[in-house]
């Protein structure tokens, strides 16, 4: 059975009524626009592979239906002649219970260098992206543009601000002042720029629903911006933003940016959430563990249902992963240039798992999470009163050897001290002459605390 819940932080009133399968994997902006939850990341994908991996992700059976990229990515045209190469062949119309319907549109996010900051620098680089694009005919592309960063910094090690202006094309550099020489303001004329060709775009926005229209301006936004940068956007701002794009780890170490987003009406879509996986194998393993057992549990039920069809969907603990961020209101847009991971991370094989996940596995994924996204580890605590006229001390039993290994050399009368472990985890408490001995096994789950008296 579905899973709904009122408590996400990002509520179901502004990410989207749940009702069937392809409406579960999309959410409605805050100007109306169906925008999906997941889609596939391809800024920093080598050129010379983006054609073989847009074609894979646009069959139906993966069903992406938004792509990430950058301006600066410099490979706007070859995704432009991907979605082409990949709808060649294929029934542009088909016959529907409703009638005849055309390709799902593709959603394509793209941003604005910070070299492109200040209005007439922005129109440029948002005509060019427009251009680039320009050669998709065969389904309604809509764009979402955003300002990739509010600043250039030379505090950042891999911005190097003056040598990327001089850099740039002589008629970047006459259409306005080098924004790294206005590190406050320049991105307030980019702001103004987006404004207007986003209302320079409305009419297309409500022919494209009945007639195709070249790429359309659908919705505008930010990347990478702070708290006090998205306050400062706001006071000035006459179209609110409607997309935040941001680093996973934000949603859940940054809740005051995250619920400033979301009391504004900002959709939030989070990049690097497969780095954040692969260093939580590493820095949080107990919190991993609790992915591993979601997914092996959830394959487990999927693969022994009776509707259920696919046996050989592999369920990873980053499908949980992402099924979880959709679960919780947060866009993902996954990078991976092997198909076995673009199918995993699909939006399809994603819709599918959704169900399975339970409540008890949801709210495993609330403790388990956070942890990742911090780099930190999940612990179950126990704490030892000690409750004997004189000291005590605690030992941890190795569960295959029994050897008994000092944690605690001291605990005075009337003290209570409070340990790290893991459930199962079994300790046993001495008195000073060893004449008084109490044994205890961890009991509590992870993000749990237990209480331990040692007493007579």
């Amino acid at each position: 059975m579905r899973m709904i819940r009122t408590t996400f932080l990002l509520a179901s009133v502004l990410v989207g009524r749940v009702h069937g399968e392809d409406e579960a994997m999309s959410t409605n902006l805050s100007n109306g626009i169906v925008f999906p939850f997941v889609g596939l990341g391809i800024g920093n994908l080598q050129h010379e592979l983006i054609e073989q991996v847009v074609r894979s992700s646009l069959q139906p059976d993966l069903d992406i239906r938004l792509i990430d990229t950058a301006h600066a990515s410099s490979n706007e045209g070859i995704l432009a002649n991907a979605i082409v190469s990949s709808d060649k062949g294929r029934n542009l119309s088909y016959q529907t219970r409703g009638g005849t319907e055309t390709l799902p549109p593709i959603h394509v996010v793209s941003k604005v260098w910070y070299t492109h900051l200040g209005y007439e620098r922005t129109m440029i680089s948002v005509r060019e992206t427009l251009e680039e694009l320009g050669s998709v005919s065969t389904r309604q592309v809509y764009v979402h543009m955003l300002i990739h960063w509010p600043r250039c910094t030379d505090d950042i090690e891999w911005m190097n601000c003056a040598e990327e202006e001089s850099n740039l094309p002589q008629h970047v550099r006459d259409a306005g002042p080098p924004p790294h020489l206005n590190k406050d303001d320049a991105w307030k004329g980019s702001w103004a720029a987006l404004e207007d060709i986003y209302a320079e775009f409305s009419s297309q926005r409500a022919e494209s629903l009945t007639t195709w229209q070249p790429p359309i301006i659908a919705s505008i936004g930010v990347s990478n911006f702070d708290l006090d940068d998205m306050k400062a956007l706001l006071e000035i701002a006459n179209i609110q933003p409607h997309i935040y794009q941001g680093d996973i780890w934000l949603a859940f170490q940054d809740p005051v940016l995250f619920r400033h987003l979301r009391d504004n009406h900002i959709f939030f879509q989070a990049y690097g959430v497969m780095n954040r996986i692969i260093q939580g194998r590493e820095d949080s393993p107990s919190a991993f563990s609790i992915l591993s057992d979601i997914a092996r549990e959830v394959a487990s039920t999927m693969h022994a249902a009776e509707e259920y069809k696919d046996r050989s969907l592999i369920v990873t603990e980053a499908t949980v992963l992402l099924a979880f961020c959709v679960q919780y209101g947060i866009g993902v847009i996954p990078r991976a240039s092997s198909q076995d991971h673009r199918n995993e991370n699909s939006p399809s094989v994603i819709a599918a798992v959704i169900p399975y996940i339970s409540t008890s596995h949801f709210n495993q994924l609330l403790l388990a999470v956070p942890a990742i996204m911090k780099g930190e580890d999940l612990h179950a605590s126990i704490s030892f009163m000690n409750s004997l006229p004189g000291p005590i001390q605690i030992h941890w039993i190795h569960a295959e050897t029994g050897q008994e290994i000092l944690v605690k050399d001291i605990i005075h009368p009337g003290s209570v001290e409070v340990i790290q472990s893991h459930p199962g985890h079994r300790f046993v408490a001495y008195d000073a002459e060893r004449e008084i001995r109490r044994e205890v096994a961890v009991d509590v789950g992870y993000g749990g605390r237990q209480h331990f008296t040692v007493e007579l």
